[in-house]
């Protein structure tokens, strides 16, 4: 930045100060003139600030090479020229806004910036450049050594950002994502992941300041916070366009937020029971019901992902993707549909884009055009797991409506009252699409387009409040039409990275990026099933598993990868008696989510949350990623570790009270406490708001 202030004459800076004392943007100096601070007039406080010697924009050009196999993608961006040399030529006051022009002395390219004080309070930073050749912009702004940072979407190995380096790019999880051993033998065969790969990464972050900025681009970018002193954006695009909040609490910046980008509607009655998902035709769905039923379970829902039939591959039975009933597993559907009706049972299917790569459907596309083109022009055949299939191209407006079409014909008609809205994060990184925009930029907004698709359907059927399909790809503006997420495809294992423990730290940075309503498939789904190393559910799995989903939203079960391998709801009486036991456990929290989803339909926030949303003054609050509050006065201590019969957790300022034995605990200390399998550690805060109705609801279990 010393280039700029050598540039910039002292009397200037010291004009800008003044000048812009009467407008809603002013940018002053501290004491030291080290630094430029940026205020919104009315809030009085710097919403961001620039280190005066060093350039807070650099720019360049670069041509990433990108590997692509199986969703998941591997960059490598070797920058060819950098401009570095920033330099401030002229600025402009308006009354809601500060515009800085320059240029780069290293480079023949000028920009502008515009800072915009907005009527709902937030500030618009928006750069361009005059050569769009550049197409990496490098924006650096000020932190604390204190601040903490949050959210970034979901994110499964930590929750508080402070000294990482996320990339925001939607894309598989991965196997593993550093897990021994089975990240290295993945890594050889498949595609491994790594701490930071996230189907729904989100470019929003909360800091301890009482900020929030979120990244409007939907290009790859990464947010560097591995220095103490400074956030470093670098953003693959010619153009940048951000919005920074300024509030009183982390909750009220997620309200100002969501106010932006959407909230998600509200859950139908039904949708707080058990779902059983299940495969294998109409008549073990029956059985699967009547069994969980009679042990007690409040079963409101089943899940038959393999609605459309199945078909053999070198990975065994896999789903066909050809979206229409498989009239040999559940023939009569719609019957089947009503049947289970009649019973208070909803029947829900599963759907993704692509589509298999024969049948009357895929050829239709292919003869309207419909499908996601190779680099030659070509419809571009995508390998999956186990077959080739085609991606339908949801830029194409006929398309869009095509797609759509099949899903209220073949699925609502039909009797379906929801569904799984898989993928939608395999757009290939050179595809061609219909509306002539670049898969690079397109590729984040996809999941988007795929959950907006869904989301039309049932509201032009006159069913939202009614149907819940849920996604687990997503981006910005994700909460605005997904009806509900889930977490994906973790491994039926303990692990830190893709296991059980992931699933906590999942929920929290999601609840904290706008993604509200989330869950996890009990049990996980992904098996390993290689020579020296294999994943299968077991019995105490399986049982901590449905303890820690009893306190979200959705209890929702998945068979996994192998059925046969696992420990299902189903396998022995034990286990039937068990979950119908956990089951009972989460419905009756029915009212006390309803609440909580009342909460986030009038100010967004997230039905589980991290203790800082709530305690934002209390240090010790920053660094937990694995324990939660449901609501503000449910506090759970999940048992994440094999042959654990007890539990450490931190409790916050108040007194809790434990839900199976009525000890009262004080807060602001960290203690450990009984968790014996069956009996998961939650409290309830006395005194709290909604104490009468949590012990109401507790009362029964006992």
């Amino acid at each position: 930045m010393k280039r700029v202030v050598a540039l910039v004459t002292l009397y200037f800076i010291l004009s800008i100060a003044h000048s812009i004392a009467q407008s809603n943007i002013q940018m002053r100096e501290n004491h030291c003139h080290t630094r430029w601070f940026l205020y919104q007039a009315k809030e009085q406080q710097a919403f961001i600030d620039f280190n005066r010697e060093r350039p807070f924009l650099t720019i360049a050009k670069s041509t990433p090479k990108v590997k692509y196999k199986m969703a998941s993608f591997h960059f490598k961006d070797k920058v060819k020229e950098r401009c570095t040399q920033q330099v401030i030529d002229e600025t402009i006051k308006e009354s809601n806004q500060l515009v800085l022009k320059g240029h780069f002395e290293d480079c023949d390219c000028k920009y502008e910036m515009q800072f915009i004080s907005m009527e709902d309070g937030r500030v618009d930073w928006k750069v361009s450049l005059s050569d769009t050749s550049y197409n990496r912009i490098f924006l650096t702004w000020g932190a604390k050594e204190e601040e903490q940072f949050f959210g970034f979407g979901e994110q499964y190995s930590q929750v508080n950002m402070k000294g990482k380096k996320p990339f925001i790019f939607s894309e598989e999880q991965g196997i593993g994502r550093g897990d021994k051993p089975v990240t290295g033998l993945v890594k050889m065969v498949g595609s491994s992941g790594n701490e930071y790969t996230s189907y729904a990464p989100i470019p929003f972050y909360l800091s301890t300041e009482n900020k929030a900025c979120f990244v409007h681009n939907s290009t790859y970018m990464t947010f560097d916070l591995e220095r103490s002193d400074k956030v470093r954006l670098e953003l693959w695009d010619h153009q940048a366009h951000l919005t920074f909040w300024q509030a009183d609490s982390p909750l009220s910046l997620l309200e100002k937020y969501t106010t932006l980008t959407g909230r998600f509607p509200k859950l139908p009655d039904w949708a707080y029971g058990t779902w059983i998902g299940l495969q294998g035709g109409a008549d073990k769905a029956r059985k699967m019901v009547k069994e969980a039923k009679a042990a007690g379970n409040p079963v409101s829902a089943i899940w038959i992902q393999d609605w459309v039939g199945k078909r053999k591959t070198r990975f065994g039975s896999q789903l066909w993707w050809i979206w229409e009933s498989d009239e040999k597993s559940y023939p009569q559907f719609k019957d089947f549909c009503k049947e289970m009706n009649a019973e208070g049972v909803q029947v829900l299917g599963y759907v993704n884009s692509f589509l298999a790569n024969e049948g009357a459907m895929c050829e239709e596309a292919k003869a309207k055009g419909y499908l996601v083109k190779d680099p030659n022009g070509n419809d571009y055949l995508i390998k999956t797991a186990g077959f080739p299939a085609y991606l339908v191209d949801l830029s194409n407006p006929a398309a869009f409506e095509w797609l759509k079409n099949i899903i209220k014909t073949n699925m609502i008609e039909q009797g379906l009252s929801g569904w799984m809205a898989d993928y939608a994060e395999w757009l290939p990184w050179d595809a061609k699409i219909h509306s002539g925009e670049s898969a690079e930029s397109y590729h984040n907004k996809y999941p988007v387009e795929w959950a907006r698709l869904n989301r039309e359907a049932i509201e032009e059927t006159g069913n939202l409040g009614k149907i819940v399909f849920f996604t687990r790809a997503g981006y910005s503006y994700s909460n605005k039409y997904s009806t509900l997420f889930w977490m994906g495809d973790q491994l039926v294992s303990w692990g830190k990275h893709d296991g059980l423990v992931s699933t906590v730290p999942a929920m929290l940075s999601s609840g904290m990026s706008g993604l509200a309503l989330n869950h996890s498939d009990i049990g996980g789904y992904t098996n390993v099933n290689i020579p020296f190393y294999k994943t299968h559910r077991d019995r105490e799995l399986f049982y901590r598993w449905s303890e820690l989903n009893a306190f979200s939203p959705i209890f929702r079960t998945h068979e996994g990868l192998m059925p046969e391998k696992n420990v299902q709801p189903y396998t022995d009486k034990e286990a039937t008696d068990f979950f119908a036991k956990i089951g009972k456990l989460h419905y009756e929290l029915k009212d006390y989510f309803k609440l909580c989803m009342e909460e986030h339909h009038q100010y967004g926030w997230p039905l589980v949350r991290h203790l800082y949303l709530h305690y934002p003054s209390d240090p010790q609050t920053y660094y937990l990623a694995h324990q939660f509050l449901v609501g503000a006065d449910l506090l759970v201590l999940p048992v994440l570790t094999p042959k654990q019969e007890e539990i450490k957790g931190y409790f916050p300022a108040g007194l809790w009270e434990n839900i199976w034995t009525g000890e009262q605990i004080n807060g602001e200390q960290w203690k450990t406490v009984a968790a014996p399998i069956g009996q998961p550690a939650a409290f309830i805060k006395v005194g709290g708001d909604q104490e009468q109705l949590l012990r109401q609801a507790f009362s029964s279990i006992k």
